[in-house]
């Protein structure tokens, strides 16, 4: 497979200091700035697909370089090491997880139906694979402190904004009045906590967790008499 193609002229510094083009990890401004983030895409789908089925800590970049058939120097002109590119799919995972709930409560009024689409999204992308991987995958003990710290801010935003819902919710009186941190925590970890048992190519197809699971999880937080069926 080719590799990424890159120059540097060694021309006028302040030259460079204006360019604003994407560069690798080197310095290096790319050809292809289009290629170089489909590649960066490429390599973290490849790597989630890897750990779909091995554990953090057992896959390697010599994995990630097999399975897109190139070298392990594409590989490192896009990331620094291993946990560099898992920290990379875990962010791209929250973050995607994130705008989308942004957009649910923007474009549904009702605290009903935001939590139900907010759910019924936590599982649908769950099966998508840096998802997948990153829920199956959790913060390894092995990440360093900096990069468990970057996770735990990227996750706390898209608590903060659930947070947000819930606390409405409860104060219209359509959820049930309890802790709204509690419940808060509690649909996400119920809504992802499937995913440490299922497996790509099991016997239930995700669209019946897809269609069961927002039920089964906003069940318990909705208010005695709140109609907490599919919209």
């Amino acid at each position: 497979m080719v590799e990424e193609q890159f120059t540097h002229d060694g021309g006028d510094e302040d030259d460079d200091d204006l360019d604003d083009s994407p560069r690798g990890l080197r310095g290096h401004r790319t050809l292809h700035p289009d290629k170089m983030r489909s590649r960066r895409e490429q390599i973290i789908v490849a790597f989630a697909e890897i750990l779909a089925t091995t554990d953090y800590e057992v896959a390697t970049l010599d994995d990630v370089a097999a399975r897109l058939s190139c070298s392990k120097a594409v590989i490192y002109y896009q990331f620094r090491s291993k946990e560099d590119l898992f920290v990379a799919m875990s962010s791209t995972a929250i973050q995607i997880a994130y705008e989308n709930l942004r957009e649910i409560v923007a474009t549904h009024e009702s605290v009903r139906d935001q939590l139900w689409e907010a759910v019924t999204d936590l599982v649908r992308i769950g099966f998508e694979p840096i998802h997948a991987a990153s829920l199956r995958c959790g913060a390894p003990s092995s990440l360093s402190r900096q990069s468990k710290r970057v996770l735990r801010n990227l996750s706390r935003q898209y608590r903060l904004e659930l947070t947000a819902v819930v606390k409405r919710g409860v104060e219209e009186g359509c959820l049930a009045a309890r802790d709204i941190h509690l419940v808060t925590n509690t649909i996400i970890n119920a809504s992802q906590s499937i995913f440490r048992w299922v497996r790509p190519g099991g016997p239930i197809p995700p669209e019946t967790f897809i269609r069961e699971v927002p039920g089964m999880v906003l069940g318990g937080v909705f208010a005695r008499g709140q109609d907490y069926s599919a919209p």
